[in-house]
């Protein structure tokens, strides 16, 4: 394992007086992200090298998706996550917003969380390269011929087309690279990311996963179910549900590829464990201000309750 030679960054802020207010401390990362990230902040992460040992060390993730704004974005990147997930594919961004949130996220948790955008189609990625993702996941992939014109995009000749970018970074200027290869030493250490969503997919996933330049597999979940005719309530009770998770999940283990699945919340980190994940997404940003907006309401209104009994 690589070790960072960034020294050790000053804290965020006072962990004590942050659980004052109820806001633990954020655990040790195991290994650090800082050694993995680029030599200056703006740079891509090693996240492929990260990804590879994700069977021995799983890595903590979490979407972000529905609040694009500088504030939200810093918040995130400072709360001590391995990855965030940049979620374009059903968010509105704009390729400005992808430059901004993904710098905002690097340059806030200093070096410590890598920033993965999960495009819309085909045709975004280089939005996405070019600002800086250290991985990129490409939605609805069914075949080997849909995956390979995705890893085309992403790699620079001659393993793919990929052109190269002359204002992401300027030659000499901004791309130091440990081993001198510049930009695309860079970026050719950003992960490619399949996201498998329907049963093709999933009969396909083996074929996918032996890809070379491929670093991991991530389920859809609920997309899946929807091609299969069921309903959220089906998710991890269906058969046929199981069985595109089960062989999604095994193929990835077997060519030794990093596997996602999205969860609504942290509860289900153990049992996403278990199933095969190696790469935990706990949660979204929608979903956190709900749960807790919804729990705060519900805990002054107990309370109040409870003050009402005192006075009958």
């Amino acid at each position: 394992m690589p070790q960072h030679p960034f020294g050790t960054p000053p804290s965020f802020g006072d962990a004590n007086f942050a659980q004052f207010f109820g806001v633990p401390a954020a655990p040790e990362q195991d290994p650090s992200m800082l050694n993995y990230r680029g030599h200056t902040l703006h740079h891509t992460f090693d996240l492929r090298s990260r990804m590879a040992i994700s069977r021995e060390k799983p890595m903590i993730g979490t979407f972000y998706a529905a609040f694009p704004h500088p504030t939200v974005a810093r918040m995130i990147g400072q709360a001590g996550y391995d990855y965030v997930l940049l979620d374009w594919e059903h968010t509105p961004y704009t390729p400005e917003s992808i430059v901004e949130l993904i710098k905002i996220i690097q340059y806030a948790g200093e070096g410590k969380t890598a920033v993965i955008v999960r495009v819309p189609a085909l045709e975004h990625q280089y939005a996405a390269w070019d600002a800086g993702a250290s991985g990129v996941i490409f939605p609805h992939i069914s075949t080997v011929e849909q995956a390979k014109k995705a890893i085309s995009a992403c790699r620079f000749p001659p393993v793919g087309n990929r052109s190269g970018p002359p204002n992401a970074m300027q030659f000499g200027y901004n791309d130091g690279a440990p081993n001198g290869g510049g930009v695309f030493e860079i970026w050719g250490k950003a992960a490619v990311i399949l996201q498998i969503e329907d049963e093709e997919g999933a009969n396909n996933a083996d074929a996918l996963g032996a890809l070379e330049e491929v670093d991991g597999l991530m389920l859809g979940p609920g997309d899946l179910a929807f091609s299969l005719g069921l309903t959220f309530a089906d998710i991890g009770k269906d058969e046929r549900w199981l069985s595109c998770v089960q062989k999604v999940f095994t193929a990835a283990k077997d060519h030794k590829k990093a596997s996602l699945m999205p969860g609504m919340n942290s509860q289900q980190a153990s049992a996403h464990l278990q199933s095969g994940v190696t790469m935990l997404c706990v949660s979204n940003d929608s979903m956190i201000m709900a749960q807790g907006l919804r729990q705060e309401l519900v805990s002054a209104h107990e309370q109040l309750q409870a003050w009402k009994s005192t006075k009958a």
